[in-house]
């Protein structure tokens, strides 16, 4: 158990380290997503919370991909973004959906809370997609997974997670902050 807790400890770093980047835009957040993507999957595995151990998995794949993109576009105006109520509507009932279909499949398993690591997951994924491509509305879902994960590692006893995941819904708020003001900034300088 010794090794988990000291892995767990390791991805927990690294994902602080590319939260803060990422709030950054600096494109090495990626990196430290990958390895702390990699790391966390190994604790959740471990722990039998296996739609996190996918959803861990997924966002390393798209770590290799984020660094890629970021990359390629970092020259273009690879700016934030914004979207429509409407499409904010859907990805809540697209996200609930896929999260109860996934909770089902992981119910025929011998996961720990099924339905509620699926729900985590599947928004995650949503959120992951709206980071990657710089959507404003993903600090939204970020601040509730990231709230709403605190409680789901804790009934786990995956202490070091649950302290992460404080760190981030703190660090998800100013981020919202940031690229709000960062957003304003410059819709008044296109205005100028």
């Amino acid at each position: 158990m010794k090794t988990a807790l000291t892995v767990e400890i390791i991805s927990v770093i690294c994902n602080i380290v590319f939260l803060i980047l990422l709030i950054n835009e600096k494109k090495q957040c990626w990196i430290y997503g990958i390895l702390g993507s990699i790391t966390g999957a190994y604790v959740f595995y471990e722990n039998a919370y296996y739609s996190e151990t996918l959803l861990y998995t997924f966002y390393a794949f798209v770590g290799i991909y984020g660094y890629y993109y970021w990359d390629r576009n970092e020259s273009k105006n690879f700016t934030i973004k914004r979207t429509s109520i409407f499409y904010i509507v859907v990805m809540i009932l697209g996200g609930a959906l896929a999260g109860l279909g996934l909770g089902f499949l992981m119910s025929k398993t011998d996961a720990a809370n099924p339905y509620y690591d699926a729900m985590s997951t599947s928004f995650g994924i949503l959120a992951t997609f709206l980071e990657l491509y710089k959507y404003f509305v993903a600090w939204g879902f970020w601040i509730l997974i990231n709230a709403y994960t605190i409680w789901l590692y804790g009934i786990k006893d995956l202490d070091f997670f649950a302290f992460q995941m404080v760190i981030y819904t703190t660090l998800s708020i100013y981020g919202f902050v940031s690229w709000r003001k960062k957003m304003v900034s410059l819709s008044l300088f296109i205005n100028c």
